[in-house]
């Protein structure tokens, strides 16, 4: 397991070394009124001071308001200015323009992406890096969007497991309301993490923990851990089919 005290030093030295060798004035973070985009922006409040940071909240279908409101507090709570930009006139600008009907995940990936061009406006505007909220279960599992919430300029939480995150949020003093939300990327209409994964992060992290660090297979974790062998393979065929997400993308080399 993650030594949290030590683990928050080296991402708030990391984020404020990453700042200075970029000679930036500061970051822009997406915030959700998720966990992980909460953990993000205390991070980096902590780790720069909150006058480096800018929140970029960002409403649209299917998120709530209830979530946007949270979004709008922790900024507030942080004394981090934040701005407020609609993803659903985009959203709905790119899917009228489509020649065909998308489907519900690819609409939600044009979702994903919009909030990366907004972020990635912003930061332009104002001399900033772009501060992503992923982790390694998200990473491991493929569970992200090509050039959408992975199109970031640092990831100070991407050796963290999901199921670290809310140690690391208590430890820095982000509010329990953030802990306890079901993790969700809000790309759909009832879209959660889990259900869509179909295990909970600390069965998903469990086995991930056991066949990526400890190189145990598969069989030999459903031993050792009880899980289902199904939800084992599952869950390493989702790890293994999505590498292409983990490395930039291929081209021939013709320099030989």
């Amino acid at each position: 397991m993650v030594d949290v005290a030590r683990a928050v030093e080296r991402m708030e030295s990391f984020l404020a070394e990453q700042l200075a060798d970029a000679g930036a004035e500061g970051y822009v973070v997406g915030v959700s009124g998720g966990l992980d985009s909460a953990v993000a922006t205390t991070l980096a409040a902590r780790a720069v001071g909150p006058d480096s940071v800018t929140g970029l909240v960002m409403p649209g279908r299917p998120n709530s308001e209830a979530n946007m409101a949270d979004a709008r507090a922790l900024c507030r709570d942080l004394g981090v200015a934040f701005e407020e930009i609609s993803i659903q006139p985009i959203v709905d600008a790119t899917e009228a323009q489509l020649p065909f009907e998308p489907a519900t995940p690819t609409l939600g990936n044009v979702r994903a992406r919009t909030r990366m061009v907004l972020e990635y406006a912003v930061a332009n505007e104002h001399d900033q890096l772009v501060l992503g909220a992923g982790n390694r279960s998200e990473r491991l599992l493929g569970y992200v969007t090509k050039y959408g919430d992975d199109a970031v300029d640092v990831q100070p939480m991407k050796d963290l497991y999901k199921s670290d995150i809310p140690q690391v949020a208590r430890h820095v003093g982000v509010d329990e309301r953030f802990i306890e939300k079901t993790p969700t990327a809000a790309l759909w209409e009832g879209q959660t993490d889990e259900s869509e994964l179909g295990a909970k992060y600390e069965t998903i992290d469990t086995v991930l923990r056991r066949v990526v660090d400890a190189d145990q297979s598969p069989a030999q974790v459903a031993r050792a851990t009880g899980i289902d062998r199904e939800i084992v393979d599952r869950l390493v065929d989702r790890w293994r089919s999505s590498a292409h997400k983990r490395t930039q993308p291929p081209g021939p080399s013709l320099r030989e």
